[in-house]
């Protein structure tokens, strides 16, 4: 949807601009009109607020239209080109937790662009407090993370617990932030993370991204090649005697175990 808008009332301000002026004027409309395009994404995006907020969390439209901008910002935002394997591997429905390295600040709209199911995301508590967004996101069940809060944090953990149950998928980092933009392999995971795979009884869902580090450097000029990797699940009952800390060991091994190479 954000691209078709985007395209089509792109070339709608560029032919009208040109028609009330001059057509020596074209390469000037051409540039200028990305920029109200832009903007009128956002106003159709805010006209179905009413309906975000109405619709259930893990609803197919309100999964489309979280997919749909993910895909205008890594197309024509960011200039980023996302090959993925192993999409046979996603379960199409069940308890789920999807588990990443963390390359990126871009990397969240890679995996939302790809994935063929409902999920939500982990967003700093920080975000909650801008206005709208607040609104917005918190209609998709998103799980907080407050840093300087624990107990916050572990109330939060119970209701995403809730939410992973009703068969809403959840995407975290469990790296807890970008360690080292270079590194080939996962050095460190916050065992914590995984309390609430264990908790909601859901299966693993792994997944491995490549080249994410080269994003900032390049973007929007130059096209960045990512590639995510989607290993198959790890079940609740292959872990489920397994401490948060042999959880987050096994899910590491796994990423860095698999035979894949960086993109350049």
């Amino acid at each position: 949807m954000a691209t078709i808008v985007f395209i089509l009332s792109y070339l709608i301000y560029v032919i009208y601009l040109t028609l009330i002026t001059s057509y020596i004027w074209l390469p000037l409309w051409v540039i200028i009109s990305i920029i109200p395009a832009f903007f009128t994404i956002l106003i159709v995006y805010f006209l179905q607020f009413p309906l975000v907020l109405i619709l259930p969390a893990k609803h197919p439209y309100k999964a489309y239209l979280m997919r749909s901008i993910s895909y205008f910002l890594n197309h024509f935002i960011l200039n980023l080109k996302v090959k993925v394997e192993g999409l046979e591997n996603v379960p199409r429905d069940g308890r789920l937790v999807v588990y990443s390295n963390h390359k990126s600040y871009t990397d969240a709209f890679a995996i939302l662009e790809k994935l063929p199911r409902p999920m939500t995301l982990t967003p700093k508590k920080s975000v909650l407090k801008i206005p709208i967004i607040n609104a917005w996101i918190k209609a998709y069940d998103v799980f907080p993370i407050n840093r300087n809060n624990p107990r916050e944090t572990a109330i939060d953990l119970e209701k995403a617990v809730e939410t992973v149950k009703n068969g809403h998928a959840i995407l975290i980092f469990p790296e807890g932030t970008i360690k080292n933009r270079l590194a080939e392999n996962v050095l460190t995971m916050k065992a914590g993370a995984f309390k609430l795979a264990l908790k909601a009884e859901a299966d693993i869902l792994v997944i491995r991204l490549d080249g994410n580090q080269l994003t900032r450097g390049r973007a929007p000029f130059r096209r960045t090649h990512r590639k995510i990797t989607i290993l198959k699940p790890l079940l609740y009952e292959k872990y489920k005697n397994l401490t948060t800390q042999e959880i987050s060991n096994t899910v590491m091994d796994m990423i860095n175990d698999s035979s894949n190479q960086p993109y350049q």
